[in-house]
C-alpha cells in the first residue's frame, strides 16, 4: 500500500528534496506557519475541512512540540480515526440470508464491486445470488448478468422492464429463500444522489427488506465510492447515510492514483467502517480494508 505512505510524505512534506539543514530542522519547534501549510496540505489531500481542523487542532494544543513530533503525531492521529470507525463484525453470518445492498451514483463501480464481492463469496464456497434492482438503467441488467457468469454465481432472471424495484428484490428474496441462499447481492439505481425520487426508492427497498426478513437474516447496506471524486464523495456518503444507515464504504478504483484523504473525513466524521478497497478491474481486485495493514507500512509497530 505504498499510497499510504506516499500520503502522509505529501502532508507532512516528507517528499520534498532533502536539505542540508533537515537534521537541524527536525529538532526545530513547530509554529504557526507550519500549521498553516499543514492544514492547506491536508485539504488539498481531500481530507475535508473538519478532519483537517482536528489534526491541526490537535498540534496546537501540545507545548513544544519539534517537526519530528509533529509528524509522529499526525499519522498517530490519522492511524487511530481508522481504526476507531471500524467495527469487528464478520463478513458474513453464518447459517443466516446475509442480504447485501449496494448503493451509489451512476459511475461509481456498483456493477463491478457487486461482480468482484460475487466472485469472492463464491470462493468461500457460499451460494450466492444477484438481485438486479436497477430499473431505470437499461444496461445495468445486461453488465450485472456478464459479471455473474464471470463470478459463476446466480442472478435473478425476470424481466425487469417497467417494474419497480421493490418488486425485484421482493422475487428476489423469495428465490433466495427458496434455494437456501447463503449470500443476496442487491444492486440499486445510482442516479445523482441529491434527486428525492432516488432516495425515495432505497428507503422502499429498506422496506421490504425488513418487511420480508426474518430474524435469520443479516442485513449489510454498502454505498460504492470512486476514490477519485475526492470530497464528492464524502458529500455521497453523507447523503446516502441519512437514506439508508449504511453500515460499511467500499472504495472503488483506489489504484494509486486517488489521494485517499476521503478515508479519513468519512471514518472520522461519518463513523462508517471502510470495507473493502476495490484497487482495479479484474474480478480478484477487491482487498478487504485492515488498518493495521496502513499502521504497519506507516512503520509502527505497536497496534
Amino acid at each position: 500500500m505504498n499510497w499510504l505512505n506516499s500520503f502522509f510524505k505529501r502532508i507532512t512534506g516528507q517528499d520534498e528534496p532533502e536539505k542540508p539543514s533537515i537534521k537541524e530542522e527536525e529538532n526545530k519547534l513547530i509554529d504557526e506557519e507550519y500549521l498553516f501549510e499543514l492544514e492547506e496540505k491536508l485539504l488539498r489531500a481531500d481530507c475535508g475541512l473538519e478532519f483537517s481542523e482536528y489534526i491541526v487542532n490537535n498540534l496546537r494544543s501540545k507545548a513544544d512540540l519539534n517537526l519530528k513530533q509533529a509528524q509522529e503525531e499526525v499519522i498517530n492521529l490519522c492511524s487511530q480515526t481508522l481504526k476507531q470507525a471500524q467495527n469487528n463484525k464478520p463478513e458474513l453470518e453464518n447459517h443466516k440470508l446475509n442480504i447485501i445492498l449496494i448503493v451509489g451514483v451512476n459511475g461509481a463501480g456498483k456493477t463491478t464491486s457487486i461482480g468482484k464481492l460475487a466472485h469472492k463469496f463464491k470462493k468461500q464456497n457460499k451460494k450466492v445470488l444477484i438481485a438486479p434492482c436497477d430499473t431505470f438503467r437499461a444496461a445495468a441488467c445486461e453488465q450485472l448478468e456478464k459479471w455473474a457468469k464471470r463470478a459463476d454465481v446466480d442472478i435473478l432472471q425476470a424481466n425487469i422492464q417497467n417494474k419497480k424495484a421493490d418488486s425485484v428484490l421482493y422475487e428476489a428474496l423469495a428465490k433466495a429463500k427458496e434455494n437456501k441462499v447463503d449470500v443476496l447481492i442487491v444492486d440499486t439505481a445510482g442516479r445523482l444522489q441529491n434527486k428525492k425520487g432516488l432516495m425515495d426508492e432505497l428507503g422502499k427497498l429498506s422496506n421490504v427488506i425488513d418487511k420480508h426478513t426474518q430474524e435469520n437474516t443479516c442485513v449489510q447496506r454498502l454505498l460504492v465510492i470512486d476514490a477519485t471524486t475526492g470530497q464528492n464523495g464524502y458529500s455521497q456518503a453523507v447523503l446516502f447515510n441519512s437514506a439508508t444507515e449504511l453500515t460499511g464504504i467500499i472504495l472503488s478504483k483506489f489504484d494509486g492514483s486517488a489521494k485517499g484523504g476521503i478515508l479519513f473525513a468519512i471514518s472520522h466524521n461519518l463513523k462508517i467502517p471502510i470495507k473493502y478497497l476495490g484497487l482495479g478491474e479484474q474480478i480478484e481486485q477487491l482487498q478487504e480494508f485492515k488498518p493495521e495493514d496502513f499502521i504497519k507500512n506507516l512503520g509502527i509497530n505497536a497496534i
